[in-house]
């Protein structure tokens, strides 16, 4: 039995329930009499000072308290020097992204493409890329580079070796990244400020939570940098959970067929340096998934609009491909 209830004793046994509770459990609980005026009195008084919200009959949430952001004492931000998206180092070809998008400390770049189309090729180039641009060394999740018995995969040591234009290894022997075999709650095991590539987000079934995951990753990488995989089918603009996907990305990169070569498409860019959603680059997977080669630009074919055919034939402009390498289309323009 609660003795000479106060507003400050109702306060403080409210701090100690669930974000969301019933009042008359809470009573109960407490032994406070049915008719007590004071503890009635106290929680309307906390819902007029906004420290609680009905939320339903007889049901209650706890309105936490929100710090203003000092917006003016914030460091100013620049863009992220030496970031480096993936280029061939097969042929020296490039995408050229780096021109076209800014990225800032803090930043997710998403990557989303249909499977066996070279997600894991660009992702594992931007980690690569990127190994020391920041004193942390990076970390790699996902549970596709660990056999069933914890082992690395075959297939992706082969990977690592075939990039052989780059060192794994420090000079004394240490590796130059982690290697986590994370398949849930990626959030947990963010390394803040370092680059963080998730190859690639699972949720399945649960893709209408894509956004709170993309969210809570965002909220953990700090001045460092997250680069997540996701999976799309060949008809979806989007990743598994639809245009959510992009909520929280800073940069969208789509990865679709392209006859026996991939097609990269730049989607979302929050800070573009110049005209960049919706350029494409075409390009091949080489050396058993691990590089690039023969990236080039393309455009949409404009005498088939894309589509292949003019009239029921096969476009003679783009020999029934849609597109053009645009080196090409230039040329004839």
């Amino acid at each position: 039995m609660v003795e000479k209830l106060t507003f400050e004793k109702v306060r403080d046994l409210i701090e100690l329930e669930l974000d969301e509770f019933y009042l008359e459990k809470l009573r109960e609980k407490h032994g406070i009499a049915s008719d007590s005026a004071v503890f009635y009195m106290s929680i309307t008084r906390m819902v007029r000072d906004k420290k609680l919200k009905r939320i339903g009959r007889g049901y209650y949430r706890k309105i936490k308290e929100v710090i203003p952001v000092k917006w003016w004492e914030n460091r100013d931000e620049e863009p992220l020097a030496g970031f480096k998206f993936p280029r061939s180092h097969v042929d020296d070809s490039t995408f050229g992204i780096e021109d076209l998008v800014e990225v800032f400390p803090g930043d997710l770049i998403l990557v989303t493409g249909v499977s066996n189309f070279g997600k894991t090729a660009i992702v594992l180039n931007i980690l690569a890329e990127n190994l020391e641009l920041f004193v942390s060394s990076p970390l790699l999740m996902g549970s596709e580079y660990t056999a069933a018995d914890g082992k690395i995969s075959p297939k992706f040591k082969r990977r690592l070796g075939k990039m052989d234009w780059v060192q794994w290894l420090s000079g004394n022997g240490e590796p130059r990244f982690t290697l986590l075999p994370v398949d849930t709650d990626y959030e947990d095991y963010i390394r803040q400020d370092a680059l963080n590539a998730v190859d690639w987000v699972s949720l399945p079934g649960e893709y209408y939570l894509i956004d709170r995951v993309m969210k809570s990753i965002k909220d953990k990488v700090g001045y460092g940098i997250g680069a997540l995989v996701l999976q799309k089918s060949r008809t979806s603009e989007f990743g598994e959970g639809g245009e959510r996907v992009e909520r929280y990305a800073d940069v969208h990169l789509r990865i679709d067929p392209f006859g026996d070569e991939s097609l990269l498409t730049i989607g979302k860019v929050k800070a573009p340096k110049s005209k960049a959603t919706g350029r494409m680059w075409a390009f091949k997977i080489v050396d058993y998934g691990a590089n690039l080669s023969n990236i080039r630009e393309v455009v949409k074919c404009d005498s088939c609009k894309g589509f292949g055919k003019n009239f029921g034939k096969v476009c003679s402009t783009c020999s029934g491909i849609g597109y053009r390498d645009k080196e090409d289309w230039l040329h004839d323009v």
